[in-house]
């Protein structure tokens, strides 16, 4: 297993920022189009159809100005996995080493040892980092359509008390309530299978397809198969975290469209199709993963003894009205 099985904490904090040239899957960002028009240079990536930009004009409802419609994938956020609370292995295997207890480290349990039985469950940390590698590269300066923000680590999982506690979680999205037990299993299946092959159900918003129940957005897993399925749910429950307690927005569709900006609109109720994963940590994977899709391509080499770490690029749909000049 790459996650720590035992009841004491994790001895090293491994990591590497990644190479922005090398490590990053930029077939991510497409399909693009610009005026309602396929730029995508041969290259093909799993997307979703807003339809927000398959016209050639748009309007920004908050200038009254005209534009044109850009849809495409923009890498904005890294999001790193770890056993050990205060490691940030993307920013090269940082310690910070903060006061903790036994209770907040990561690992693997059995769930129901009590019963005689093996089934495996984890808990895990996660850090996020607003990372928009399109600006810091400079490959388009000055772009509205671009998150220009400076480099930033918005959410570490140890500063949040609720990350370890599943009913102090539930204060945020209290309709999470219903969707426990029988509703989640019932769901996960038919969302993995949209997810296999194309993008999950933005309905059943309560399940992460294969990945497993989106709620509690905690870091504790009931069921854990692989270390990619831990750290796949951990990315999602994140995001879902944020975008529940308004502080991420969405970039996709028309209403984000209209907005004419690069930060979208609010969105509560996160919709799984907008993001999409790249493995940067321990190495690359090459591939751009929606939510909740199977992970066999994924998980392949990805378990190794020494792996206890996990890092990822994430790429957020983006339908932007650029304003014509």
């Amino acid at each position: 297993m790459g996650l720590d099985s035992t009841a004491g904490p994790p001895g090293t904090c491994n990591g590497s920022f990644p190479n922005l040239i090398s490590d990053i899957c930029y077939d991510c960002m497409f399909p693009m189009t610009i005026g309602g028009l396929s730029v995508n240079f041969g290259v093909t990536a799993d997307d979703y159809d807003t339809g927000a930009s398959k016209v050639p004009i748009c309007l920004c409802i908050n200038n009254l100005s005209a534009g044109t419609p850009i849809g495409f994938w923009e890498p904005r956020y890294m999001v790193d996995v770890t056993n050990t609370p205060g490691c940030m292995p993307l920013l090269g295997g940082v310690n910070i080493s903060p006061p903790y207890n036994a209770d907040e480290y990561g690992g693997i349990k059995n769930t129901n040892a009590h019963l005689g039985g093996k089934n495996k469950g984890a808990f895990m940390h996660a850090n996020e980092y607003v990372n928009p590698v399109m600006t810091a590269l400079g490959v388009i300066t000055q772009s509205p359509c671009l998150d220009n923000r400076s480099f930033d680590v918005p959410f570490i999982s140890w500063a949040d008390p609720t990350w370890n506690d599943d009913s102090l979680s539930l204060i945020l999205t209290p309709y999470a309530y219903p969707f426990a037990g029988v509703p989640s299993i019932a769901a996960e299946m038919p969302d993995a299978i949209m997810a296999s092959m194309n993008f999950p159900s933005a309905t059943l918003f309560w399940v992460a397809g294969a990945w497993g129940p989106m709620y509690p957005l905690t870091g504790n897993v009931s069921s854990m198969t692989t270390p990619e399925q831990v750290s796949h749910l951990m990315i999602t429950r994140l995001l879902a975290k944020l975008h529940a307690a308004g502080a991420m927005q969405s970039t996709a569709g028309n209403d984000a469209l209209q907005s004419c900006g690069a930060m979208g609109v609010p969105q509560l109720i996160m919709d799984k199709r907008q993001y999409k994963t790249n493995r940067t940590f321990p190495f690359p994977d090459n591939m751009c993963t929606p939510i909740g899709r199977p992970l066999p391509l994924q998980e392949a080499g990805a378990a190794r003894p020494q792996d206890k770490e996990y890092g990822y690029f994430v790429f957020s749909r983006k339908d932007c009205c650029a304003p014509l000049k």
